[in-house]
């Protein structure tokens, strides 16, 4: 079998223009790829560390012969921060929705949880202290 080489976490958006506000500008995460380059796009993908995560749109998923996506919470992404209580103070001022506030996991982690435009799951963790 062929070797998999990396991967990528797409997130179909309602309104792209807002998925893109929100990974790239609130988020802060870097931008990698356009399509198409010019004009509205129909997918964005965002580098963060040695993950991407893309936002897409219907007419992305149309443009690929597939049907439109349905909402449904069977996944969630997770972003490792240094400080999740400053990480949730920087996003709650620029109304981001926090749907968990920060506390310690049974493992040790302290970590909370907040929400995309679309509803999507986000947890924001600090790695444990040793």
């Amino acid at each position: 079998m062929p070797t998999i080489l990396s991967a990528v976490l797409t997130i179909y958006c309602g309104d792209i223009t807002k998925g893109i506000d929100f990974y790239g500008r609130i988020l802060g995460l870097s931008e990698t790829y356009r399509f198409p380059r010019d004009g509205k796009p129909e997918h964005v993908e965002f580098r963060v560390g040695g993950a991407t995560i893309a936002v897409s749109s219907a007419a992305g998923l149309k443009a690929h012969g597939m049907p439109p996506a349905t909402p449904g919470h069977s996944f969630e992404i997770g972003l490792e921060t240094d400080d999740v209580a400053a990480t949730l103070k920087e996003l709650r001022a620029q109304g981001v929705t926090i749907i968990k506030e920060p506390e310690m996991s049974p493992a040790g982690i302290r970590y909370a949880y907040i929400t995309d435009p679309d509803g999507t799951w986000i947890s924001l963790y600090e790695p444990k202290k040793h």
